[in-house]
């Protein structure tokens, strides 16, 4: 009787997982499967079923039920089996995409999850209970495998990703303050502009003033605004590339202006305008956002918020020349675990980074992109 349950199960799981090109199978602890299968309710990309890996030898008893129930509103998700056959039951099931729900990572799934990163499906941590941040590296999965390039939206998928995107208060909150912060560093700092201003215009002449196209919000372009502290033609032959320290295509002042951030103040009028907020995630130009996120998708999460001048990542050292993951997981970190506290925060530990130059660039030291 049970296996014909079971056999009817896995059909009706085949049934729905043909109705969609992206299929959900969600394997972990069933109290951490619970939690992130209350976040993905109602989204539009079906779940197919649950896998138990709370069970292992060093980890207790299996899950003994054919169905782990979310909610009364909502129907039971059919428990296909445990972790020892997983393979099978991806296969079975139709997944496309496995999301792995435990509030501490598991030794002992990741050599099967990797494999199976690595031959057909997209493998994503899930960190229940913590930060909710898809992190491939925490399963040290092949970084050029399918999981790394698989197409997958959380910004419709996970109610969480979108707990304060949604709030039109927090919005609104979050705008005032950048629009009377902004203004108030920008009369603050009016004198400094207009020596920067002088020191450039007799140094290397116009313009006093750079202008870049980065993406934003929603992937909507605008143009960024620095001080000028390279030559105007620093790519004109070799394109766009990363600066290195001391960079030969830096000004006479330019190295001082790149060292000490000066260069950075006049996204102030950009915050002003509504182009980027105080803090988020750093925005990118075109270029590096298309070669990023052909690559890895996660990427793009990150415009699902307002860009800053300054973020999670950047306090904790990754920028520049340091690993994109990082500042991937760091960024979506943020828009996690967004409060006015963490932005404060932010805001808090860049000006004592400026001040005291005591950034923790964490395993290398990075330079700043070309005017960026």
């Amino acid at each position: 009787m049970n296996d014909s349950l079971e056999i009817a199960g896995r059909k009706r799981v085949g049934e729905l997982a043909g109705r969609s090109r992206k299929r959900i199978l969600v394997v972990g602890a069933p109290r951490d499967a619970r939690r992130l299968l209350r976040d993905l309710e109602g989204g539009p990309v079906p779940i197919v079923g649950f896998i138990d890996a709370g069970h292992h030898r060093k980890s207790g008893p299996r899950f003994r039920g054919r169905h782990l129930a979310v909610n009364p509103r909502t129907c039971p998700l059919p428990v296909l089996g445990d972790i020892d056959r997983l393979d099978e039951i991806v296969d079975e099931a139709g997944a496309t995409h496995v999301l792995v729900a435990h509030s501490k990572p598991r030794k002992h799934l990741r050599p099967r999850l990797a494999r199976l990163a690595n031959s057909r499906v997209s493998v994503h941590w899930v960190a229940v209970g913590g930060v909710g941040v898809p992190d491939l590296a925490a399963l040290e999965l092949d970084a050029d495998g399918p999981a790394a390039r698989a197409e997958f939206d959380w910004r419709t998928a996970s109610s969480r990703f979108r707990k304060w995107t949604r709030s039109e208060g927090a919005r609104l909150a979050k705008r005032a303050a950048d629009v009377l912060v902004s203004g108030m560093l920008l009369a603050l700092f009016g004198p400094l502009f207009l020596v920067v201003s002088l020191a450039i215009l007799l140094s290397s002449g116009r313009p006093i003033f750079y202008t870049q196209e980065r993406i934003g919000q929603g992937g909507r372009r605008f143009r960024i605004i620095k001080f000028r502290s390279m030559r105007s033609d620093a790519e004109s032959e070799t394109g766009p590339i990363w600066a290195s320290n001391h960079d030969a295509r830096c000004t006479r002042i330019g190295d001082w202006l790149r060292n000490t951030n000066v260069d950075e103040l006049p996204q102030l009028f950009n915050v002003f305008k509504g182009d980027m907020s105080l803090v988020g995630p750093r925005p990118e130009r075109p270029i590096f956002v298309e070669q990023f996120s052909a690559g890895m998708p996660d990427y793009n999460l990150r415009h699902a918020v307002p860009c800053g001048m300054t973020g999670w990542a950047q306090v904790h050292g990754w920028r520049g020349r340091t690993s994109l993951r990082k500042r991937i997981q760091y960024d979506l970190d943020y828009i996690n675990r967004w409060s006015f506290w963490i932005d404060f925060r932010i805001l808090l530990m860049t000006i004592q980074h400026v001040a005291w130059g005591k950034i923790s660039w964490n395993h290398s030291r990075p330079t700043k992109p070309p005017e960026a």
